[in-house]
């Protein structure tokens, strides 16, 4: 049975506090860097706003860098929380990108 790509739980930092997700969607694990099975990391920056939408995702770190920023940008960006009152800026989360064995 051949192994799979396996998305971390993204990780919730301190911008985080308050926030209550109500959807998450998992990147899609680049082809190339699964068949060249490269594994990584990308830790996002975020702003939260008071409809509970993500505006203005940006890429803080990657390892590799260049690999898997896209999928990760292109997630979060889809990512809704309950709505709050005051926008929140610089919400980050970190998201694995790990093969099974």
């Amino acid at each position: 049975m051949a192994a799979g790509p396996m998305l971390a739980a993204p990780a919730a930092f301190a911008g985080d506090a308050g926030l209550v997700a109500k959807k998450r969607v998992a990147p899609v694990y680049p082809r190339g860097a699964e068949r060249r099975k490269i594994e990584g990391h990308v830790v996002v920056t975020y702003n939260v706003n008071t409809d509970g939408s993500v505006s203005d995702v940006a890429v803080a770190e990657a390892v590799p860098e260049g690999v898997f920023d896209d999928a990760a940008v292109k997630a979060v960006s889809k990512w809704k929380y309950k709505p709050i009152e005051s926008p929140v800026k610089g919400a980050r989360a970190k998201i694995g990108f790990k093969l099974q064995s």
